[in-house]
C-alpha cells in the first residue's frame, strides 16, 4: 500500500501562498520572465495553492527560477514567493522529479568535488594568472557529500 503524502499546503512554508491574490508583482519583476515569456513564478504558487502538485512539481521552468529575490521584495502581501519557489524545487527532489542535469552535476561534485576535473593544464592557465594550484585530489568535499540525502532512495527508482 502506498503511503499518503502530505499535501504541499500542509507544510509551513506554504502557508504564505494564502496571502497571494495573483497581483503579478512577482512575475513583472522577475528578469527570466522578461527573457522567457513562458516563465510565470506567480503561476507556480497558484498551482500550489489549488494543490496541483504533480503539475507544478514536474513542471521544467520551475528550475528556471535565479533566486534572486526579486519578486519576494515586490510582494505587497509578503507572500515570499522566492522561498515557496525554493521549498518547491526541495520537494520536487525529494519526490525525485529534479532534472536529470542537475542530478549529474550533483553526482559529479559528490563522487569528484568538482564539476571538472582538475589536471596539470588548468593548474598552468592558473599559474599564468597569477592564481595557487588547486589541489587534483578533492576527497574531503566527496566524504562530507556523502553524509547527505541527495541521492535517497527515490533517485534508484527513476
Amino acid at each position: 500500500m502506498e503511503q499518503r503524502r502530505a499535501p504541499l499546503t500542509d507544510r509551513p512554508v506554504f502557508n504564505t501562498i494564502r496571502a497571494c491574490y495573483q497581483c503579478a508583482k512577482c512575475t513583472s519583476g522577475c528578469p527570466v520572465a522578461t527573457l522567457d515569456s513562458e516563465y510565470n513564478p506567480r503561476r507556480f504558487l497558484r498551482l500550489a495553492a489549488i494543490r496541483e502538485e504533480e503539475a507544478v512539481l514536474k513542471d521544467e521552468k520551475l528550475w528556471y527560477c535565479l533566486a534572486c529575490f526579486t519578486c519576494q521584495e515586490r510582494c505587497p502581501e509578503e507572500a515570499r514567493p522566492a522561498e515557496v519557489l525554493l521549498a518547491l524545487k526541495n520537494l520536487a527532489c525529494e519526490r525525485g522529479f529534479a532534472p536529470a542535469a542537475l542530478l549529474a552535476a550533483a553526482k559529479l561534485v559528490a563522487e569528484d568535488g568538482r564539476l571538472y576535473n582538475i589536471d596539470e593544464f588548468h593548474n598552468e592557465y592558473r599559474e599564468d594568472e597569477g592564481l595557487p594550484a588547486l589541489d587534483e585530489e578533492t576527497g574531503i568535499l566527496s566524504r562530507l557529500l556523502a553524509g547527505t540525502a541527495l541521492f535517497g532512495e527515490h533517485q534508484d527508482q527513476k
